[in-house]
């Protein structure tokens, strides 16, 4: 008979290899889920933008944890930085880079997860008005999900217990916070800050770690795709 392959709302696959003497070479379904952490750093007091959940793990720990969420189906990990930044914090901003990634497995539905950790800056708008001290950001925490936001010291985020005590988050928060220190040397500079998501990086880049983000034609078939390159090379 037929293998369920995958399912998704309203549909479900199902596949049959008919040769009978060899082994399917039939692709699997979907094997990943793709995440994102969002860094944000204030641009005087150099703490980071945290959040509280209302629900789950994190929150009966009461931890601090960087805004984060899954990217939707066609959704680019730059785009979703964005969103899942409005949405659980109401501040506007832009993509800068991806620090690190992480990859793990036996996940939720036995899935895969790629979890990318994202620099981002406020919108160039908001972070000129703070440094002209015409207003502060406002946190206007996402009612549903998060029950607070704040900036705190990146190092008393990562001098919480769970995070202190895992080799794994050690290694990566450490990389937040050189990543941070050494830059907010951000990819871009200005107003062209907010053209790496479309592609039009230019000459001016500042030298600094991590991977951008550039929107570029396929050429040989119609559409675009994102590539994430060294800000290095």
């Amino acid at each position: 008979g037929f293998d369920f392959q995958h399912a998704e709302r309203g549909y479900c696959v199902l596949t049959k290899w008919l040769p009978s003497d060899s082994e399917s070479r039939l692709p699997n379904g979907p094997t990943h889920q793709v995440g994102i952490g969002a860094l944000v750093v204030h641009p005087l007091t150099g703490k980071m933008l945290v959040v509280q959940e209302r629900t789950g793990p994190a929150a009966k720990r009461k931890l601090w944890k960087m805004p984060t969420g899954l990217t939707d189906p066609g959704e680019d990990i730059a785009h979703a930085a964005v969103r899942e930044l409005k949405e659980e914090t109401g501040l506007d901003c832009i993509f800068d880079r991806i620090i690190c990634f992480r990859q793990a497995h036996g996940g939720l539905f036995g899935r895969s997860d790629m979890f990318f950790v994202c620099l981002c800056r406020l919108a160039p708008e908001q972070e000129e008005r703070i440094r002209a001290g015409e207003g502060e950001a406002k946190l206007l925490p996402q009612e549903e999900e998060i029950l607070m936001a704040d900036w705190i010291d990146m190092e008393d985020y990562a001098d919480q217990v769970v995070w202190r005590e895992s080799p794994l988050y050690r290694e990566m928060n450490g990389a937040m916070i050189r990543a941070a220190r050494r830059g907010i040397a951000y990819s871009s500079l200005g107003d062209n800050v907010c053209d790496c998501v479309n592609g039009d990086v230019g000459e001016d880049c500042v030298e600094s770690h991590g991977f951008v983000a550039k929107n570029l034609p396929v050429g040989f078939r119609p559409g675009r795709n994102t590539i994430y390159v060294s800000s290095k090379l």
